[in-house]
């Protein structure tokens, strides 16, 4: 069943749900039990992300290991969290001097 925000809109929310990770864990049947488990958490915490109810706060070990179980890099990982109207905090350019020339 792919998602849309239509489908992932609760009632007392405004913000939409994370369509392209709801997807993704469809597409390879992960449950979200699986998704607690590989972050460490409970599946309340991992509700809650995917209701907007929490921004995860992940370590390093846990986002290599959700990266492992979705088959995604970090950057996908970060893009299927935010939907496209809601601006991503996590950017791929270098500020300042370090941006490549």
């Amino acid at each position: 069943m792919a998602y849309t925000s239509e489908t992932w809109t609760p009632w007392k929310m405004t913000e939409k749900r994370p369509v392209k990770l709801l997807n993704r864990l469809d597409e390879l049947d992960i449950a979200r039990k699986a998704v607690a488990e590989a972050a460490g958490v409970t599946e309340r915490t991992v509700y809650r992300w995917l209701s907007y109810q929490m921004e995860p706060k992940l370590t390093f070990v846990q986002v290599a290991k959700l990266c492992s179980l979705l088959d995604w890099t970090a950057q996908e990982l970060a893009d299927s969290y935010y939907p496209s109207d809601r601006e991503n905090p996590i950017s791929t350019e270098l500020p300042g001097d370090y941006a490549p020339n």
